[in-house]
């Protein structure tokens, strides 16, 4: 029996119950969808928007990365995630900006927010507390509150979909009943076959993490839906998993790093190669990917073809996203190591910290 299967070792490893909180992503989105129904819509002006800035970092800003994935082809307005410290100049009053950071002290995210405000820009908040909290109370301005106590990147069910759904309801995004019914029941039906108690042999999430291994992942994603989620899935290969991980996307790779696994053959046979697949690519996205695979396939120990399921955009996302989520949490634990600690980030902010 491997470590995935033996239930009291994945509790000793899991201290902290990473792999709970993962289980119960199908409830997350549910209550996320509650609490988008109980949002204050009447604080948000409505008028025509010349454009739409999601702030944010880590966790918090991949809300940002996967709408403007989700919208990008449906929307004539240009839609900017910013993760730094400012905001870029071509955001004005005419822009709507969605502040969102877990704990609601992100320190780049309160920056660019009060730079947005200054500007008159239209602000929704989307916050458990903190400092964000109080400036959407302070200035009056729409506040998505949502629930305290996890790692900010186990709590994206709560960042993403009220967030997506508050943009839905005031006619910025397209998302219609229909799918949001195919997205829950779909992740719904993958908390059940990816949960600790599936075994290995027919726990799809689980043979990915016993493929990986102690190898590094490299993940390919497409332009457009599944580059963010392959980004999604680089962050919790290093924040879950404890693990060096790199992401690229089609066909841009094709321009340069195709070409980057000439040679260090010994080092490479060490990496695992996974790659999103669609039903229905793209002729020219189709050859792109199996020439990829056939020109490179040699340097690796490993390539992994992961089927993106559902009909949807909102159920292909999401639902390849949670794959990668649960996955690099049994990665963690099949290497012993507990998901939920970062200490390294910690270090670095007690650091900031004292700057003031």
């Amino acid at each position: 029996m491997n470590i995935l299967d033996d239930l009291k070792k994945v509790r000793e490893v899991d201290k902290e119950g990473m792999l709970e909180i993962e289980e119960n992503f199908y409830n997350q989105l549910m209550e996320a969808k509650e609490i988008a129904s109980g949002v204050d819509l009447k604080k948000i002006k409505m008028r025509t928007y010349k454009g739409i800035a999601f702030l944010g970092m880590g966790g918090s800003g991949f809300t940002g990365d996967l709408i403007k994935g989700l919208m990008r082809d449906d929307t004539g307005i240009p839609v900017e995630v910013v993760k730094g410290y400012n905001v870029p100049a071509c955001i004005d009053d005419d822009w709507l900006v969605v502040a969102v950071s877990y704990s609601g002290n992100t320190e780049e995210t309160i920056s660019t927010v009060n730079q947005s405000l200054s500007r008159g820009c239209e602000v929704v908040c989307v916050t458990s507390g903190g400092k964000l909290e109080k400036i959407a109370n302070d200035y009056s301005k729409c506040l998505i509150k949502i629930p305290s106590g996890l790692q900010p990147r186990g709590a994206i069910g709560y960042l993403f979909f009220p967030t997506f759904l508050v943009l839905g309801h005031l006619k910025l995004v397209n998302v219609t009943d229909s799918e949001i019914k195919e997205s829950l029941n779909l992740i719904r039906k993958k908390c059940s076959l990816y949960k600790r108690e599936i075994s290995s042999d027919t726990n799809y999430a689980k043979s990915i993490a016993l493929k990986i291994g102690e190898n590094l992942p490299i993940i390919y994603g497409t332009d457009g839906l599944l580059s963010p989620v392959a980004f999604r899935w680089k962050c919790e290969m290093n924040e879950n998993s404890k693990a060096p991980c790199f992401w690229a996307e089609f066909p841009e790779l094709n321009h340069n790093e195709t070409v980057g696994w000439g040679r260090l053959e010994d080092i490479t046979s060490r990496f695992v190669l996974i790659v999103f697949r669609e039903k229905e690519e793209n002729v020219r996205i189709k050859t792109r990917i199996e020439t990829t695979i056939k020109l490179i396939k040699g340097n690796f120990s490993e390539v992994i073809e992961i089927p993106v399921e559902g009909k949807s955009k909102l159920a292909r996302a999401l639902s390849t996203m949670y794959l990668g989520d649960i996955v690099s949490v049994y990665l963690a634990i099949l290497n012993g190591t507990d998901p939920t600690p970062v200490e390294k980030i910690q270090v670095l902010k007690s650091k900031l910290a004292k700057l003031g």
